[in-house]
């Protein structure tokens, strides 16, 4: 049977793989402290947590349909191609599953490692904006790392565990991008990997920061730009393209494949008509839904307190904003996070039905909305 090779340890070699694999994750939680600069018995914790919903994702996949099955059954039986996108994501797989004989809960881990630097990461640009916070806004902060969606989606096989890291890795090279512009090439290559759609926007995010906020040296901002802006251009019009946008010459042709998008994945309890909603009711339906009275069982109501955490976090921002507090983050960072989040939320709010869906996806966009939040709570100097 096919769910026979779906198995956590089944020879010495799995068993083997795995301690590898996990002792690996240990050794970067104590070494992380140079690059990330999160106290190592904070690093642990973290990791512990994050491998955790990475086993529970595992046993829940084995009763229930999840893509995380597909893309390691296809990458022991089939040849995938080096290109974009699920083909990527397998190919990426049977590195693991066939070249190094791994198996499905080896995999699972291997990508619970790609979740975590993403965790890593995000923790480290909410540290560093609340440096000098006080207590309770460093508090939420870590509570946010703690959400069970952000590692439960990070921790498995798939292209969700890349996508987060990438967008970790951004906001934290964000922070500082003179030196840490070599972690934005990682997050930018990963994302164009699983999603080049979003690594479009990414790029075009960036460049647009980087020419008009950005606060490098003239010599160092007309470097980047110059790679940047050519790039940034590339990568939108092949996300275009490989989004299904390649045709489009005018914007009722970007209405009429919004309408089209937006009937796709209507089956289901978690499905939504966002074609009948208004604008900012889809935004609202991505962001914060279910919640609560649209929730379907235990997990649903699980869901919705986390949504609930997210709408009350947002609302506090913003009612910081309208009083007069000033963010945190310098020009480059604010204008990326906010471009970056507004794109990638108009978007995938507009071409998205299923709130399953959009559960997951969200977590693309969250680091960098979440960074915009919590620079709102902060108080002192920029750091």
């Amino acid at each position: 049977m096919v769910t026979d090779v779906l198995v956590f340890v089944d020879s010495v070699w799995h068993l083997v793989t795995i301690v590898l694999v996990f002792g690996f994750g240990v050794l970067l939680a104590i070494a992380q402290r140079g690059v990330f600069g999160v106290a190592q018995k904070r690093a642990l914790f973290l990791y512990a947590w994050h491998t955790a919903f990475c086993i529970f994702y595992f046993w829940y996949s084995l009763s229930n349909v999840a893509d995380s099955t597909n893309y390691y059954l296809f990458s022991i039986s089939e040849d995938a191609s080096l290109t974009f996108g699920t083909q990527g994501v397998y190919l990426l797989t049977s590195l693991f599953s066939v070249g190094l004989g791994m198996s499905y809960g080896g995999v699972f881990l291997v990508y619970n490692l790609f979740g975590y630097v993403g965790m890593l990461a995000f923790g480290s640009a909410l540290q560093q904006v609340l440096k000098t916070s006080g207590r309770t806004a460093r508090r939420l902060a870590f509570f946010c790392l703690l959400l069970p969606g952000l590692s439960f989606w990070s921790g498995s096989i798939g292209k969700d565990a890349l996508a987060f890291m990438a967008a970790g890795l951004s906001v934290w090279a964000a922070m500082n991008l003179g030196r840490r512009y070599p972690a934005f090439v990682i997050a930018s290559l990963c994302m164009l990997l699983v999603r080049p759609h979003m690594a479009g926007i990414l790029l075009l995010a960036f460049a647009v920061a980087l020419v008009f906020a950005s606060r490098l040296g003239l010599l160092r901002k007309s470097v980047l730009t110059l790679i940047a802006v050519p790039l940034a251009v590339i990568a939108a019009t092949y996300g275009a393209e490989f989004a299904g946008l390649g045709d489009v010459s005018t914007l009722g042709d970007v209405d009429e494949y919004f309408s089209l998008r937006q009937s796709y994945n209507l089956e289901g309890g978690s499905s939504v008509d966002i074609a009948s909603l208004s604008m900012p009711a889809r935004l609202f339906t991505f962001l914060f839904r279910p919640l609560f009275f649209d929730a379907s069982g235990l997990l649903g109501v699980a869901v919705s307190f986390e949504n609930l955490f997210q709408l009350l976090l947002m609302a506090i921002a913003i009612a910081l904003r309208f009083l007069g507090r000033k963010s945190r983050l310098d020009g480059f960072s604010f204008w990326f996070c906010a471009l970056f989040a507004a794109a990638s939320l108009f978007v995938l709010a507009n071409t998205t039905a299923n709130l399953g869906i959009a559960m997951r996806q969200k977590w693309m966009f969250l680091p960098m909305l979440m960074m915009l939040a919590f620079s709102y709570l902060g108080k002192g100097k920029r750091p």
